[in-house]
C-alpha cells in the first residue's frame, strides 16, 4: 500500500466525520443533536429537531459523502482494493467521527451511498432486500441491518471481487454495531 492510498483512507475517514446533521442542527438552532432525542445525527433524529426539510438535508448528506470518495476514486483510476477499503473508511469516520469525540451517526446512508456508486446492483438489491424483509417483518430497523448482513453473500453470488466482499463485511459490522441497542445491546445514546 503507497502513502498515496493511506492518505486516501485517511480523507475518506476524515470526509466521513462531517456529519450532515450535527452541522445542520448546529447551525440552525445552536443546539447539539446528540443531547436531542435519540442522540443520533442522522436524518432520523434530525428530523424530530428540524423537521422534513432537515431529514432530507440530512439524509442526502449523508448519501453524497458515502458516494464522494468512491465517485473520486473512480474518476482518478484508483485500483478496486483501495476502493473497497474507502468505502469502509467513509463509514467509519461517520460512525467514529474524530472531531465529534467519536460520537457520530449509525452510518446507514453513507453506507448506502457509497454501495451505490461502488454497485448500482448492489445498492438496489440493499434497498430490495430490506423492502423484502419489511414485508414478512414489519421492524424497518432490523430489516434494514439484516439486509446490511445479506449483502455480502448476495455480492458473493454476483462474483463480486473479494475485496469489496470483505469490504462489505466489514461495513455490515461497523452498521450493525452502531444500532447495538436496537439488538438489546446498549442503551440509546441520548437516553431514550
Amino acid at each position: 500500500m503507497s502513502i498515496e492510498d493511506v492518505m486516501a483512507i485517511a480523507l475518506s475517514y476524515f470526509l466521513g466525520g462531517i456529519c450532515t446533521g450535527y452541522y445542520l442542527v448546529r447551525i440552525r438552532k445552536g443546539i447539539d443533536i446528540r443531547d436531542q432525542g435519540s442522540g443520533g445525527v442522522g436524518a432520523r433524529n434530525v428530523g424530530r429537531v428540524l423537521g422534513r426539510g432537515g431529514f432530507s438535508i440530512t439524509l442526502l448528506g449523508d448519501a453524497l459523502k458515502g458516494a464522494a470518495p468512491i465517485l473520486l476514486s473512480h474518476s482518478l483510476g484508483f485500483q478496486e482494493p483501495l476502493t473497497a477499503y474507502l468505502l469502509v473508511s467513509v463509514v467509519i469516520g461517520h460512525v467514529w467521527p474524530l472531531l465529534l469525540q467519536f460520537r457520530g451517526g449509525r452510518g446507514v446512508a453513507t453506507a448506502f451511498g457509497g454501495i451505490l456508486a461502488l454497485d448500482w446492483f448492489l445498492g438496489a438489491a440493499l434497498v430490495g432486500t430490506t423492502i423484502l424483509l419489511l414485508i414478512f417483518r414489519r421492524g424497518v430497523v432490523l430489516s434494514g441491518l439484516a439486509a446490511f448482513l445479506l449483502l455480502p453473500l448476495i455480492a458473493a453470488g454476483n462474483q463480486s471481487p473479494g475485496e469489496l466482499i470483505v469490504a462489505l463485511v466489514c461495513v455490515a459490522a461497523v452498521v450493525v454495531v452502531a444500532h447495538r441497542h436496537h439488538l438489546g445491546g446498549d442503551a440509546p445514546r441520548g437516553g431514550q
